[in-house]
């Protein structure tokens, strides 16, 4: 039988984190909102499958039930991409709250 112990020809494997991103910062919550009415929500499509059907049937939701004033919208070039930065300051400053819409 094959000892372990005596293998001679030793492999080694380099496992890589596939992550683009290794700084984490640590972050609190926003206050929650006590109401919608009136409110200002920036929405932010990811271009995944059925996404956009999502954020629409949202947007309606909000509007009828909620009734929220307006909204801010972004579509990302792609899933994996990040949202730049200026765009997330633009939405920090315009809106009271922001959906990140995800589907599949």
């Amino acid at each position: 039988m094959n000892d372990p112990a005596n293998v001679k020809d030793v492999s080694t494997m380099t496992i890589v984190h596939p992550a683009a991103e290794e700084i984490r910062v640590a972050l609190s919550l926003a206050p929650r909102l006590t109401s919608l009415r009136g409110k200002k929500i920036g929405i932010i499509h990811n271009t995944k499958h059925m996404a956009g059907e999502f954020l629409t049937e949202l947007e309606r939701l909000l509007k009828e039930k909620y009734e929220v004033k307006d909204f801010e919208f972004y579509r990302k070039e792609h899933a994996s991409v990040p949202i730049p930065s200026e765009v997330l300051q633009r939405f920090v400053g315009s809106c009271d709250a922001v959906v990140h819409g995800v589907a599949d």
